[in-house]
């Protein structure tokens, strides 16, 4: 049987969770900008389907280790991973706020502005949703999104600790032997 490399899950499945994550961020940007619900619903679809890489990411290396792994092993497969998707959101971000579409918060705004307005939502509403939109520009500039980085890291670690623990599962023949090593 040949040798299991302990990062090739890892790695491989980082490049396919921060390519998904790249298309998905293109998608909201791109095509669900014109409606603040569907940009939202979209964002928080896109980063559920982003845990289930991560979960993904856990049963394959489970798998890989025939069955049997322990917490370090899949959790470590799912941090690179983590690390991986979260660098490729922030440079994705940098590149199409900053190039592809300088004026992406002001036309987002302005769109979500006229349907708030056209579903009669009172006024004091709509400029409370304006600053919270200020608030998601203010935190997608560079400085920002790079001092994000780390906790975005956490966060997405808090779900790749619970997907280890759960999948988690000793060899048996280990088990036996750490417990009575005659």
């Amino acid at each position: 049987m040949a040798p299991v490399s302990k990062n090739s899950i890892g790695l491989r499945y980082g490049l396919i969770t921060g390519l998904l994550y790249f298309i998905l961020l293109f998608c909201r940007f791109k095509f669900f900008s014109s409606n603040p619900w569907y940009f939202v619903s979209f964002a928080v679809g896109s980063y559920l389907i982003i845990l289930v890489m991560y979960l993904f990411t856990a049963i394959a290396r489970k798998n890989e280790l025939q069955g049997y792994a322990d917490l370090k092993e899949l959790f470590t497969a799912v941090f690179i991973v983590i690390l991986i998707s979260e660098i490729i959101y922030i440079i994705f971000n940098l590149i199409y706020f900053k190039i592809v579409d300088p004026a992406f918060w002001e036309n987002f705004q302005a769109s979500s502005r006229t349907i708030l307005q056209k579903a009669h939502v009172p006024e004091e509403q709509i400029e409370q949703q304006m600053k919270s939109f200020k608030e998601m520009e203010i935190r997608s500039s560079p400085g920002n999104l790079i001092k994000s980085y780390g906790i975005y890291v956490i966060i997405d670690s808090v779900f790749g600790l619970i997907f280890a623990i759960i999948l988690r599962k000793k060899n048996p023949a280990i088990k036996k032997f750490l417990e009575d090593p005659k």
